[in-house]
C-alpha cells in the first residue's frame, strides 16, 4: 500500500513505487556529496536512460514510453519523493519536457528523426534558451537576434540561467527575427552545442539545486541552418514557448510534491523520535499543526495537478494557462511554507547541510521563480478569466455531474460549502468590475480569489469517494484544516478587492470567521499518520 499516495490505482501506483523506490536505491544516497561539491551525475542519467525515464513523453517510435503528462508528473514526483535531489530531477525535467517536447510538438518528420531517439535514450542532452540577461517573462524586450543569410541564420545574443548549459547537445533557443513585431517576431531553432559559435560564456553558481548545471551561453555569429528552424518564422514564442511552458508548470512542478511528501515522512518520524521535557515533540501541538498542514495541502496539490495533468492528456490542444498557472502558484508558495516548517521541527539539525530538509529549504525557492514568477503566475491567472461561466466549467470538467450533485447534498450549509459560496460570489462581482484591471493590487488579489476557490472546490467534491485507505471520514476531518490554514493564506491579497466589492469581501470574512479552529481535527489527522507512517502498534 502507498500510503502517503492515496490517490493512486494499479498501474499508476506500481509505476510511482519503482521511480521511488530506484530514487531511494540509486539518487539519494550520493545526493548529500553531489550537492556539496555541485557534482552533475552522468552515470545515475545512463540508468535513468536506460530504464526509459528520460523519454517518458516521447511516441515509441522515437524509443520513448509513449507516456501522458499524468506518467510525466508521477515520475516527478516519485524521484524527489525518493531522493529529495531536486537538482537531478530539475535536470531531467529540462531535458524531458522542455527540451525535447517543442521538437515532437513542431518539429518536422527529419528533425524528429534526428534529434529524439538520441533525446529519449539520454544520449544526447536538451535544455532551453528563452531568458536572456535583461529579459524574462517580458518577450518582447528579447535582444538575441537571428539575421536570414543564404541557407540558415545567423544568430548573436545570450540566454542566461539554461539548465543544462554546461552539458547539453541541443537547445531549443528563441530569437528574434525581426525588429520590430514583439513578441510575434520571435522564432524558435535547434542549437546544437557543438557548432562554431556557441560558447557556454560562464557556469553559474546556486542556492540550491546544485545537483543540477546552469549556465550563461552565449552566441557569436554562430550559423543555424535552415532545417534547424523550428515550426514556422516568426511565431516561435506564441506556437512553442508558451506550450512548453504549460507542460514546464504542470510537469516541472510536480518535484515539489513529492518534496511535500518527503518532509510529512521524515518530520513525522523525527518528532516521534526526538524527546523533549520527556517525550516526543510530536506532543506538542505547534509540532502537530505543522505537520498536519503539510499533509492537508499536499493532498490538495495532488488534487489540483493530477486534475491539471489528466485535462491536458484529455485534451491535448487546448491551452491551459489559468489552471497550469494555479498549480504553479499554489505548490510554489506553499512549498517554501513545508519546508520552512520542515526546518523548524528539525531545530538545530534542521539547519545543518547533512540533513536533507536543509536541501529542501535551498531548493524549494526556485519554484517561486523558474519558468516564471509568482508574480507572473498571478498576472496570468487574471488575464485568463473569461467570465464566471467558463471558470465554472473549467472547474466543474474534473468531475460527473452525479458527484457534484451528490456532494452538494451532503455538504449542504456546512461551514466550509458557505465559504465556498461566498468565494464564487466574490468572483462573480469582482470579474465583471471595470476596475478589477487598473490596479496590480486588484488583480493579484483576484488571481488569489480564483486560486482558493479552485482548490477548496476541488476538495469539496472530492469528499464523496473513499481514495483507497483515505476514506472519506478522512477527507472531512482534513477539509477542515485546509480551508482554514489556505484561506489565512490568501486573505491578505482578497481583502484588496474590498474597493470593488466590500459587501463581497466582509460576507467572505464572516463566512471565514464561520470556520471552527480545527484543533480537535489536527489531533486526529496526527493519529491517522502516525498509524501509516510509524506503525499501528505506536501509541502517543
Amino acid at each position: 500500500m502507498l500510503f502517503l499516495n492515496p490517490y493512486l490505482e494499479s498501474e499508476d501506483r506500481d509505476f510511482y513505487i519503482t521511480v521511488k523506490e530506484f530514487a531511494k536505491e540509486k539518487a539519494f544516497p550520493t545526493v548529500e556529496q553531489r550537492d556539496e561539491d555541485c557534482i552533475w551525475d552522468s552515470e545515475l542519467w545512463k540508468e535513468m536512460g536506460s530504464m526509459g525515464l528520460l523519454g517518458i513523453p516521447l511516441p515509441e517510435q522515437y524509443g520513448g514510453q509513449g507516456g501522458t503528462c499524468f506518467q510525466c508528473c508521477l515520475a516527478q514526483e516519485a524521484f524527489n519523493a525518493g531522493s529529495l535531489d531536486s537538482g537531478f530531477g530539475l535536470s531531467w525535467g529540462a531535458h524531458m519536457i522542455i527540451g525535447t517536447l517543442p521538437i515532437l510538438f513542431q518539429g518536422t518528420d527529419a528533425q524528429k528523426n534526428k534529434y529524439l531517439p538520441k533525446l529519449a535514450s539520454g544520449e544526447w542532452i536538451a535544455g532551453l534558451g528563452l531568458t536572456e540577461p535583461d529579459s524574462g517573462s517580458d518577450a518582447a524586450d528579447m535582444r538575441t537576434f537571428a539575421e536570414k543569410t543564404q541557407g540558415g541564420f545567423i544568430l548573436n545574443g545570450s540566454k542566461m540561467y539554461i539548465t543544462n548549459g554546461p552539458i547539453g547537445q541541443v537547445f531549443i533557443i528563441m530569437a528574434r527575427t525581426t525588429k520590430s513585431r514583439g513578441p510575434m517576431g520571435v522564432s524558435a531553432f535547434i542549437v546544437e552545442s557543438h557548432r562554431k559559435g556557441f560558447r557556454v560564456s560562464k557556469v553559474l553558481k546556486k542556492l540550491g539545486h546544485n545537483t543540477s548545471t546552469t549556465a550563461e551561453l552565449s552566441f557569436e555569429d554562430m550559423f543555424v541552418p535552415d532545417e534547424n528552424l523550428l515550426g514556422p518564422l516568426n511565431s516561435g514564442f506564441l506556437r512553442i514557448g508558451k506550450a512548453t511552458l504549460e507542460w514546464e508548470r504542470t510537469v516541472l512542478i510536480a518535484a515539489l510534491m513529492g518534496g511535500m511528501e518527503n518532509a510529512v515522512e521524515s518530520c513525522l518520524q523525527y518528532a516521534w523520535n526526538r524527546h523533549q521535557f520527556g517525550k516526543p515533540i510530536l506532543s506538542f501541538f505547534a509540532i502537530k499543526e505543522k505537520i498536519a498542514r503539510t499533509w492537508v495541502y499536499l493532498c490538495a496539490a495532488r488534487r489540483l495537478i493530477y486534475f491539471v495533468a489528466r485535462k491536458k492528456d484529455s485534451e491535448p490542444k487546448v491551452s491551459l494557462p489559468m489552471e497550469s498557472s494555479i498549480v504553479k502558484l499554489y505548490a510554489s508558495e506553499v512549498s517554501e511554507e513545508i519546508a520552512s516548517d520542515a526546518v523548524q521541527i528539525f531545530g538545530g539539525m534542521g539547519y545543518m547541510r547533512e540533513v536533507p530538509v536543509s536541501r529542501l529549504f535551498r531548493d524549494v525557492k526556485l519554484g517561486t521563480i523558474g519558468g516564471g514568477t509568482s508574480e507572473v503566475q498571478r498576472s496570468i491567472i487574471s488575464a485568463s478569466y473569461g467570465g464566471f461561466d467558463k471558470f465554472k466549467n473549467i472547474i466543474e470538467s474534473s468531475v460527473s455531474e452525479e458527484i457534484r450533485n451528490e456532494t452538494d447534498k451532503k455538504t449542504k450549509e456546512t461551514p466550509v460549502t458557505e465559504l465556498v459560496s461566498s468565494l464564487e460570489k466574490l468572483i462573480q462581482a469582482v470579474g465583471e468590475h471595470p476596475g478589477r484591471k487598473k490596479r496590480q493590487s486588484t488583480e493579484f488579489g483576484f488571481a488569489d480569489l480564483l486560486t482558493l476557490t479552485t482548490i477548496l472546490k476541488l476538495s469539496v467534491w472530492d469528499l464523496i469517494e473513499n481514495s483507497n485507505h483515505y476514506k472519506t471520514e478522512d477527507k472531512e476531518r482534513d477539509i477542515h484544516i485546509l480551508a482554514y490554514y489556505l484561506t489565512a493564506r490568501y486573505i491578505r491579497g482578497i481583502v484588496y478587492l474590498k474597493d470593488l466589492d466590500a459587501d463581497g469581501v466582509s460576507r467572505f470574512l464572516r463566512a471565514f470567521g464561520n470556520l471552527s479552529v480545527p484543533e480537535k481535527e489536527i489531533e486526529n489527522c496526527i493519529e491517522f499518520l502516525k498509524e501509516g507512517i510509524l506503525g499501528a502498534t505506536v501509541s502517543a
